[in-house]
């Protein structure tokens, strides 16, 4: 045994020396001397004096050269010369001293070891000269008989020797201390395995011919459990084989035995290095075919190299455990949104046309099923819609899970361009769960500007756009929806700096007594001119509710409220009542009601003059605590109506049970009222139950004279609409009143 170092559980790394039957050793390679001189003769007696010279029981091999330029071009084609012996005067007096230089300088060989000689004592150059140009000796030729000869030739070699390998081993430590970050820097065993091969093979200046085996299993016995994970040169197919299978017999031997010695293994066939991962990572041996033997300086570079190798393939096991934590889904074994979102990008920056298309897919049932049936239910329907997304979209194809219920697909676009919708929902599997529910949505990558973030992003909103709509299958992704959700955003941004600048108002469209004609109350809608050009509710609506802005844009509205009803009362009209309409997003804040009363108490308002206009939906969505704020607010004496009634058939078996004053029937009942159309009993039914319940009812929308008529030979108390009166500014609507007063409207 040639060397041995002690790794994590005190095991030793041997490295076994087979040594040839007969003749020299394996290693035993020739030295080579380079002879610079221009006389034949010469060259002839220092051939015959060295023919029989061997150091270190190695041959010799001697190069001649008779020119400086010849010998330049001489070590050019063989760098391993390890020692010169140079005349100084060739062709001009200093040409040896110039090819010293030259050596040095130029081809920057700093091991070699140069002996000057002359045939003309007057030429010797000046000790100062030979230490500056680390010239190792100076004879003359007429001392040089052939004893001295190989004395002289014997003491290069010698030095020369020890300064290959002082320089080798600084090589070979700076190549493993990079190597130690190469290594590292894999995140997975198999990347790591083909690093390790590569550096293996540099280091000891050999072709990368071998393998890299892991033994998966941590009982099993060689070579059952052993598998090729990186491959190259000579051995590159046996890449993926499982080491009973590799076709090389010896290979296939020596790596069993290492892994059941447990120790790497020297020979001049090859070297093999036993890597143990301290006992907490599968062990691996990688196997190199060598061709040679190892010298000594090598073997204990070797011996670095495992002990450095081996804390990295830890790290590498360290790294890889936390990727897959990072990277993939714990609970279905398939990458998740970050891995999915990595790939997605490296897909973007591909040469257009990348020919990719990301799909999005998300399971309706599986909230609903989690909360009904507890999460081993949704864990069912999550393993289910995987093995039907694997089966559906088999490699190249990429599936994995983003978040909850809602899976992607990454992978060409001819494979994606079916509708998945059928497929996903009723499977020819036999299992608990045959039916599925699945909206989806496609993102062709050649028609998408922008990151892997933002891709998914808009796969999303497209899923949630088919739910919120009420529809159900496959949406496709457009560039032009892009600019939408930009003009969007912008004004929503546009938006948040006119709520800052207090540029927000209101206008207020009359509520008439259908039998009377008076105006006997008003609606207030928020009103926003941006540049001078008024924006549509319609519009801007949406968009503070999305982006939240209609908190504060509700809160604006109330205190305008407020000061339109402090000048209705300055006016001489304090019993006219405004109607404000309250969102979702508003009336289930915890802190509504008490900034509500906080507001009206600041402004001196009654909350008798205030009704509050709420939806449908913001009450039936959970009912219980939706029947206890509503009851809070009729305590403190708002009025409430439900906005847009008849819409949530549901809130009929309901309403009866709320704390609210007015019904306000939605317009689209009230726009088909005389069109012979079947919904126009709905607003009869709807007048109806007012009327049984003891509730107003206030129609909304009316614009003919016809649905007027309709609503006044149906008992209908009260209307708002184009026929009566347009929204209008606070100064407007107190002079319609002022109007009214007097007889002149």
């Amino acid at each position: 045994m040639s060397g041995s170092v002690r790794s994590g559980d005190d095991r030793m790394f041997e490295f076994r020396q087979e040594q040839a039957d007969d003749g020299p050793p394996a290693d035993g390679v020739a030295f080579t001397v380079l002879s610079v001189d221009d006389d034949p003769a010469f060259q002839q007696s220092l051939r015959m004096a060295l023919s029989d010279f061997r150091f270190n029981d190695s041959p010799l091999r001697l190069l001649t050269a008779s020119s400086s330029s010849e010998a330049q071009e001489v070590m050019v084609a063989h760098p391993d010369v390890s020692a010169i012996l140079l005349d100084v005067v060739m062709e001009s007096d200093d040409a040896g001293l110039q090819l010293v230089r030259a050596v040095r300088e130029q081809l920057g060989n700093a091991e070699v070891r140069i002996v000057l000689i002359t045939g003309q004592p007057g030429m010797a150059p000046m000790r100062k000269t030979l230490q500056q140009l680390d010239v190792s000796d100076y004879w003359l030729k007429t001392d040089l008989y052939r004893e001295r000869l190989q004395g002289i030739v014997t003491g290069s070699l010698r030095t020369w020797s020890e300064i290959h390998a002082l320089a080798r081993a600084k090589r070979g430590l700076q190549h493993i201390v990079q190597m130690g970050n190469r290594l590292t820097g894999q995140r997975d065993l198999d990347g790591f395995s083909r690093q390790l091969l590569h550096e293996l093979a540099t280091l000891l200046e050999m072709p990368a011919d071998g393998l890299v085996c892991v033994r998966e299993d941590g009982n099993g016995t060689p070579p059952e459990g052993v598998r090729v994970i990186a491959a190259d040169g000579a051995f590159a197919t046996q890449q993926g084989r499982w080491l009973a299978d590799v076709d090389d017999a010896m290979a296939r031997d020596l790596l069993a035995e290492a892994f059941v010695s447990r120790a790497s293994v020297g020979m001049p066939a090859c070297q093999m290095l036993y890597l143990d991962g301290d006992g907490r990572v599968p062990p691996l041996v990688a196997y190199l075919a060598s061709e040679r033997s190892l010298d000594a300086e090598e073997h204990e570079l070797l011996q670095v190299f495992t002990a450095h190798a081996n804390a990295s393939l830890v790290n590498v096991d360290l790294t890889s455990r936390l990727d897959r934590v990072a990277y993939r889904d714990s609970l279905l074994d398939i990458p998740n949104g970050n891995a999915l979102r990595l790939e997605l990008q490296q897909v973007l920056e591909q040469p257009w046309p990348s020919g990719q298309s990301l799909l999005v897919v998300d399971l309706g049932q599986y909230t609903d099923g989690s909360l009904a049936l507890g999460p081993e239910q949704g864990d069912l329907l999550l393993q289910r819609m995987a093995e039907r997304l694997a089966q559906l979209y088999p490699p190249p194809c990429r599936v994995a899970r983003l978040h909850e219920g809602t899976f992607a697909v990454l992978g060409p676009t001819t494979w994606l361009a079916l509708d998945p919708v059928s497929a996903l929902e009723q499977s020819e599997d036999t299992g608990e769960l045959p039916f599925l529910r699945v909206d989806a949505a496609r993102v062709d990558l050649d028609h998408y500007r922008g990151g892997a973030g933002g891709a998914v992003a808009a796969g999303l909103l497209l899923v949630n756009r088919i739910r919120a709509d009420g529809g159900h299958g496959v949406a496709d992704y457009r560039a032009e929806g892009e600019q939408e959700n930009l003009q969007r955003f912008l004004q929503s941004r546009a938006l948040y700096r006119a709520l800052r600048e207090d540029r927000i108002g209101v206008a207020l469209q009359a509520q008439v007594d259908m039998d009377s004609g008076a105006v006997v109350g008003a609606e207030v809608l928020a009103r926003w001119n941006e540049n001078g050009q008024p924006v549509s509710p319609a519009e801007f609506i949406p968009v503070a509710e999305a982006s939240g802005l209609i908190v504060p844009l509700g809160q604006r509205v109330i205190e305008l409220t407020c000061d339109a009803l402090r000048a209705l009362e300055a006016a001489g009209f304090p019993e006219v009542p405004l109607s404000v309409n309250v969102s979702p997003l508003q009336l289930h804040r915890r802190e509504f009601i008490d900034e509500l009363a906080a507001t009206l108490e600041k402004q001196g308002i009654e909350p008798r003059r205030m009704e509050l206009e709420i939806t449908e939906g913001a009450v039936m969505n959970d009912y219980q605590a939706g029947r206890e704020l509503l009851a809070r607010l009729r305590r403190l004496g708002f009025g409430i109506a439900v906005d847009d009634f008849g819409t949530g058939y549901s809130s009929l078996r309901y309403v009866h049970s709320l704390p609210v004053t007015r019904l306000k029937l939605d317009r689209h009942f009230t726009s088909e009222i005389g069109e012979a159309r079947v919904e126009s009993s709905v607003a009869d039914m709807i007048l109806a139950l007012g009327r049984r319940l003891g509730l107003d009812v206030v129609a909304e929308g009316v614009e003919t004279r016809e649905q007027a008529n309709w609503l006044r030979e149906h008992d209908c108390p009260c209307a708002q609409g184009y026929l009566f009166a347009r929204p209008e500014p606070l100064e407007d609507f107190i002079a319609r009143m002022r109007r009214q007063r007097t007889g002149d409207g």
